[in-house]
């Protein structure tokens, strides 16, 4: 016959619970003691971790503010088109502040005065430097791309630079900026006397941006590439 199990009242319940915890606490205590080595250790690491990521983002807060002020500086000469002393200070800026956000935008701006200054090679370069180290934000990736072929473009290598056209309005085929980029690279191909290359990304063009500005002046292209 099964004997009838024990009923605890509130006042036991609770008495059991409580020397659990405190055989708990005592063992907890123990472990710790025996592994103290360990335990400090671990608990150093999450200090100097989270430490560690503390002064870091109050590094780079403290960086990209010194770098938006050299970017203001070097903006306001470029606006007033002193390209030689923007690019002083912009080089400047790139090197000091290299992967602060005003330095990428300083990348492509330095590139931009660059051009200003007919210095296509270096101008190149800077676009590319942006696409490599930075590449963060759309607008500027695709300014970056369109300011690499306009270095071939301006250097009369047209059908390098119809190339690289045609490259940067397939990769931002999203952008507001592909049909002037599918125009840009007619002409050269254009130039380059590649006419069948220039209908191609003519049709493309008128196919794909249907309600863009360039539609009427890319059939008028059409039309004279097929007389």
């Amino acid at each position: 016959m099964l004997k009838p199990q024990k009923r605890f009242s509130r006042v036991e319940k609770k008495q059991m619970k409580e020397d659990k915890l405190v055989t708990f606490w005592f063992k907890a205590m123990e472990w710790i003691e025996q592994h103290q080595q360990y335990v400090l250790g671990g608990l150093a690491a999450v200090v100097l971790f989270v430490a560690g990521g503390f002064f870091y983002k109050n590094y780079k807060a403290d960086q990209e503010q010194r770098a938006s002020v050299m970017f203001a500086n070097a903006k306001r000469l470029y606006d007033s088109q002193n390209y030689n002393a923007a690019v002083d200070t912009l080089v400047r800026l790139t090197n000091d502040f290299s992967g602060t956000p005003s330095a990428g935008l300083g990348t492509i701006y330095l590139a931009n005065a660059v051009m200003f200054k007919k210095d296509y090679p270096v101008a190149e370069h800077y676009y590319r430097t942006y696409l490599d180290d930075y590449d963060d934000d759309p607008i500027l990736s695709v300014a970056a791309s369109a300011g690499v072929a306009g270095t071939f473009d301006e250097r009369g290598d047209y059908a390098r630079a119809a190339e690289l056209y045609e490259q940067a309005a397939k990769k931002f085929s999203e952008s507001y900026r592909a049909p002037q980029l599918l125009m840009d690279a007619a002409r050269c191909y254009r130039l380059a006397q590649k006419g069948e290359s220039a209908l191609k990304v003519l049709s493309q063009l008128v196919e794909k941006y249907p309600k863009s500005k360039f539609v009427e002046e890319a059939k008028l292209l059409q039309a004279e590439l097929k007389s």
